[in-house]
């Protein structure tokens, strides 16, 4: 069974970044499994879940910082479970989709509702764009959540509306991640 082991890195974006991080990981003898790479600002961020062997992972810990230095990127590696391991049971998976004019506090707000009610984030994305005739910001969230069984989900949906209209938040709930 293969260990595993999670990649951050960040640094200002450039050419050449992810094929830096590839190829040590690669010469560690691991193997990219998982990842989520974007530019922020002027910055390159990365997330990276490798496998490999004991060996492997042993090396991907021990050289990720010099890696790291050497491609201009704050590099750290920590072990961490299989993906098949860290799954939530009992839950099921929904998608949040959340669209409104931009303001501070949206990603709070419905964050901190859906921890209250035990609601794991699987996944989030937001993203900030231009309306294409006025130009106000318009801001996007996507969220995968783990659901516990046992919530119901008319009243959680109700309630995310309820913040919805709160908030000038047009938000759905559907199943699915």
């Amino acid at each position: 069974m293969p260990e595993h082991a999670v990649l951050t890195a960040v640094g200002p974006d450039k050419p050449g970044l992810v094929d830096a991080v590839s190829k040590f990981i690669l010469e560690c003898g691991g193997n990219l499994e998982d990842s989520r790479m974007a530019v922020l600002g002027g910055e390159f961020a990365m997330l990276i879940l490798v496998s490999g062997s004991e060996a492997a992972m042993g090396k991907v810990l021990a050289g990720a910082e010099a890696a790291g230095a050497r491609a201009g990127l704050s590099l750290q590696a920590r072990r961490t479970r299989a993906p098949e391991q860290a799954a939530a049971s009992g839950t099921i998976p929904y998608a949040l989709d959340a669209y409104s004019m931009d303001h501070p506090g949206i990603v709070q707000r419905i964050s901190h509702f859906l921890a209250e009610r035990g609601i794991n984030v699987r996944a989030l994305e937001t993203r900030l764009s231009l309306a294409p005739v006025t130009g106000q910001p318009l801001f996007s969230l996507h969220a995968t959540l783990d659901v516990p069984s046992g919530v119901k989900v008319a009243q959680l949906r109700a309630s995310l509306e309820a913040i919805g209209a709160d908030e000038n938040i047009d938000v759905e709930l559907k199943p699915g991640g």
